[in-house]
């Protein structure tokens, strides 16, 4: 009979044992579970703030893209503007040479 005993003795204390254990286990998990909850946590605000740059830089991307592309067509009207006005200048010249020279032939006459 005492064996009965020891062995219904023993299974208490192992049984006891075991939700020792396990409440020990379970704390642990939640505390990891915590962590891991933070970390997550940290990792969107961090996910949320590379998309906030990333619209940022996009927007400015398209800004200077505007104002190249804004610059450029003043460039090109300045530079036609200034064949215009070499070739009117040389049209000029070239008229004011002709009447020089027929200026010069009706005085030889």
């Amino acid at each position: 009979m005492i064996i009965v005993y020891l062995s219904l003795a023993l299974a208490a204390v192992s049984i006891i044992a075991f939700i020792v254990s396990a409440v020990k286990t379970v704390k642990l998990m939640n505390g990891s579970i915590a962590k891991i909850s933070k970390t997550g946590a940290s990792l969107q605000d961090q996910a949320e703030g590379i998309l906030k740059e990333k619209d940022e830089l996009t927007r400015n991307l398209s800004r200077i893209q505007s104002d190249i592309t804004q610059k450029k067509g003043k460039l090109k009207d300045a530079v036609r503007q200034a064949k215009q006005s070499l070739l009117s200048a040389q049209i000029a010249f070239y008229k004011a040479k002709a009447l020089v020279h027929s200026a010069q032939v009706k005085v030889r006459r």
